[in-house]
């Protein structure tokens, strides 16, 4: 979700140092191919196990000094709070109404007017703070129009993803079109049942032959959709997008594989039950985000044939 940030970063200031601070390891596969992204500080994925190696971090990051700090995200208290650590020449954030931690920001920005997509809040506020002094002498937002979430997978890892898509499916090199890629896992409401999408994948069949189904797994889940459905892990992130990529049309539940395949360039239908679809829908002009339930999976089929071209 902050690849778009980076992005206005690298085009507003395209000799600069940009350091991440993040939680888990996952960041540094994400921004493998951002060349200005220099360093990345990374928290243990469970922190309060490791609290020396949190204490270590906490110390490496007040021996720095930045031009530039940004707290990306609204009222999100582990950033504020990284924010009042680090020594910086500027600090940006969205204000809270709280004087303890909105005292600490050079430029606040008020929480309104945001852009609805979650992704296009952090360059709103990158853009407002810029409007109000941080450097008027830069070029105006109408020249950064790019916002979609990107991985850069390079030409080299999209021919990796191709071939591994292609040998899942049983075909050499290239794979078949058109294919369809199901994620069906997610977390909690967001979850359709099993025989919800057992019944998409029933009316897809009856309705064409010519269409692959490849389903795509978390780490350590066995396939959910049948003997039928070939099942593919991928442990790799950037791999796993360039395979999502290689497929006609990805469908999943809004998760953090929905996300990726959106920034791997993959076209997507994104299926929202409890989660707002104008705020974390894909964001590529290809993709669409779909409202379902339980008992829409006849709809639901309909429209990935419609998206395939196939209806």
């Amino acid at each position: 979700m902050l690849t778009p940030l980076i992005h206005e970063l690298e085009l507003r200031f395209p000799d600069a140092e940009i350091e991440l601070v993040t939680t888990g390891p996952t960041a540094h596969a994400i921004f493998a191919c951002f060349d200005r992204v220099t360093v990345i500080h990374t928290f243990p994925a469970r922190s309060f196990r490791n609290p020396l190696g949190v204490l270590r971090l906490l110390a490496s990051l007040k021996r720095r000094t930045y031009d530039l700090a940004i707290d990306p995200v609204p009222r999100a208290k582990g950033g504020r709070y990284l924010l009042g650590q680090v020594r910086a020449r500027r600090r940006v954030g969205f204000i809270w109404g709280v004087p303890s931690r909105d005292a600490m920001l050079t430029d606040a920005v008020a929480v309104t007017a945001l852009p609805t997509q979650f992704a296009r809040v952090p360059v709103h506020l990158l853009r407002s703070s810029i409007e109000s002094g941080i450097d008027k002498g830069l070029r105006r937002d109408t020249e950064f129009v790019h916002q979609a979430l990107d991985l850069r997978l390079t030409d080299s890892e999209q021919r990796d993803g191709d071939r591994r898509l292609a040998a899942t499916l049983g075909f050499f090199q290239v794979p078949p079109q058109p294919c369809l890629g199901i994620f069906a896992h997610a977390t909690g409401e967001k979850k359709f049942p099993l025989n919800w999408w057992r019944t998409v994948i029933a009316t897809l069949r009856s309705q064409t032959s010519a269409l692959h189904i490849i389903e795509f797994l978390p780490r350590g889940s066995r396939a959910r959709l049948g003997e039928e459905v070939p099942a593919v892990y991928t442990p790799g992130l950037r791999l796993l997008g360039a395979t999502l990529a290689a497929t006609s049309l990805v469908v999943s539940a809004d998760c953090g594989v929905m996300h990726l395949a959106d920034a791997a360039g993959a076209r997507v239908l994104g299926l929202f039950k409890t989660t707002e679809p104008s705020r974390y829908g894909p964001s590529r002009a290809k993709s669409e985000s779909l409202r379902a339930s339980n008992g829409c999976a006849n709809r639901v089929a309909a429209r990935i044939l419609e998206m395939l071209g196939m209806f």
